[in-house]
């Protein structure tokens, strides 16, 4: 923990009584989650970001969305709209934001949809597609408005939710102990290479609960950069590039350029940030000889700015290091059954 931090302990105190009201508050019934007919599939995580909710959101998708209509409901977050907004073919990222653009893009079977209201979010999909099977929640983890059916909750191999705090101390939303809502516990972002008896302590420190099932992911990227052109990652050995995020950890992306022995600068903006074409200028101006690298969400927002370099974006996928085959049960069976 950083020793910084410590100083804002009593408004942790607060955070922490506020959020713990709330949710005694459903858990007493005395706020109720709206339920539905259609299986609801909740993608969340305890602390504030970089879990890796997308990529995990985008392999159920790819696993299911043409074998079953489903649906995607996001809040947007910093969206410049409001309220209900269904993606169509005119939409962009700040219509929509960035995760549900990137999302749309890429899937085109399924319906999205963002709204910072989950139960209106919900009911509106239903009227205007009757025929959905499923819909995903992402990022829903404390929305206990509605009900879900299957509730999946990620945490990072480095950044585990048990050994984290509240904020401001911390980067939990709330308590430790919201785990236990959770149908299914994903440790995200482990090492390749992970072995089982280190998969055991982690169960330990985890401490499943008699409903619950852990999984462990790690995460790959395509070795070929795409963009307006594409180009394998092993050329760049010798190039001069730039590495351009917006996202809450660029950990992974930076570590994996390393290991490639691809010598980079980089450029960071906070997470979910809007660029301007004022803010690509300026790169290109800094930077004008090199090779640009950005996220494949960052490249979403980019990619209709005017632009005089050569920007390229990583695609980043999840993958199970252990009982993939039972997690693609839990779906199949949340869905049908």
């Amino acid at each position: 923990m950083n020793r910084i931090r410590l100083i804002f302990f009593p408004f942790a105190i607060l955070y922490t009584l506020i959020t713990s009201l709330r949710n005694g508050l459903f858990n007493l019934k005395f706020y109720k989650s709206k339920k539905f007919e259609i299986p609801l599939i909740g993608v969340g995580n305890l602390s504030i970001g970089g879990t890796g909710k997308t990529p995990m959101v985008e392999f159920i998708f790819k696993l299911f969305s043409n074998e079953f209509k489903m649906a995607l409901l996001s809040r947007g977050f910093k969206r410049s709209t409001k309220g209900y907004v269904k993606a169509n073919e005119d939409s962009n990222s700040s219509d929509i934001g960035d995760e549900p653009f990137q999302i749309f893009s890429k899937f085109k079977k399924i319906d999205v949809a963002v709204d910072e209201n989950r139960v209106r979010g919900v009911r509106n999909l239903l009227n205007e597609n009757q025929k959905l099977q499923s819909i995903i929640l992402d990022d829903c983890f404390q929305h206990r408005s509605v009900s879900l059916k299957l509730n999946i909750l990620l945490t990072t191999y480095k950044s585990p939710y048990y050994r984290d705090f509240v904020l401001p101390v911390g980067n939990l939303r709330e308590l430790r102990t919201g785990y236990k809502r959770a149908d299914v516990i994903i440790v995200t972002k482990c090492p390749k290479d992970l072995l089982a008896e280190e998969m055991k302590m982690i169960r330990k420190d985890v401490s499943l609960k008699s409903h619950q099932v852990l999984f462990f992911t790690s995460i790959k990227y395509n070795k070929f950069l795409l963009g307006e052109s594409e180009i394998n990652i092993n050329d760049l050995n010798g190039s001069k590039v730039l590495l351009v995020t917006g996202i809450a950890n660029d950990k992974e992306i930076v570590n994996y350029l390393r290991n490639k022995n691809i010598q980079f600068d980089k450029v960071s903006f906070s997470d979910h940030y809007k660029y301007s074409l004022k803010d690509i200028q300026k790169i290109e101006l800094d930077f004008s000889d090199r090779i640009i690298i950005t996220t494949e969400k960052d490249y979403q927002k980019i990619k209709l700015i005017d632009k005089k370099n050569k920007w390229y974006y990583l695609q980043m996928e999840t993958y199970f290091l252990n009982n993939e085959d039972l997690f693609k049960k839990i779906i199949i069976d949340t869905i049908i059954k």
